[in-house]
């Protein structure tokens, strides 16, 4: 059996046999590998929660196994269409809410049903007349998710306090 570290993802996973092209089966990176006179045998399971085994000598990309501010995922570099720890992006939020902000289609996005729903209603039983109401609320909120920090992201509009964020 012989064991690789896939470069993209950081997951451990093995082949049978030697390949110089391997696939990862969890991103799908294709990579070429060089293999040991001897099977390897694979890794032990760490023993604590969160624990993530380090790579000598792994010189990948900043944010992924074996270099500082490894945590599972890359690291957010500050572009606002990085996808975050949530899964959601702030950036395609941003622009949800400027373009279809009246129809709450970003409160959907954010799986936030009852504003999604609040706002398609209001707009759509007044027969847009209360729509001017919607969208300039939509328009401050898509600028506030474009030029936001991902912490105020996170805690504001993915896991609120309260089940209506606004503002």
């Amino acid at each position: 059996m012989y064991i690789h570290n896939c470069p993209q993802c950081g997951k451990q996973y093995s082949t049978e046999e030697k390949i110089s092209l391997v696939k990862c089966p969890y991103c799908g990176a294709e990579v070429n590998v060089s293999y040991p006179d001897e099977p390897q045998q694979p890794a032990a399971e760490p023993q604590q929660p969160g624990y993530q085994a380090q790579q000598p000598g792994y010189q990948g990309q900043p944010g992924y196994q074996g270099q500082p501010g490894y945590q599972g995922q890359q690291v957010n570099r500050g572009n606002a269409f990085d996808v975050g720890p949530s899964g959601k992006s702030r950036g395609i939020a941003g622009l949800l809410a400027l373009l279809l902000g009246t129809l709450g289609i970003h409160y959907f996005y954010l799986n936030k049903t009852t504003p999604g729903l609040v706002f398609l209603l209001v707009s759509v039983l007044s027969c847009g007349i209360l729509a001017a109401v919607t969208g300039i609320m939509s328009i401050i909120q898509g600028i506030m998710l474009l030029t936001g920090t991902e912490k105020d992201f996170e805690e504001k509009w993915v896991n609120p306090a309260n089940t209506f964020p606004l503002f």
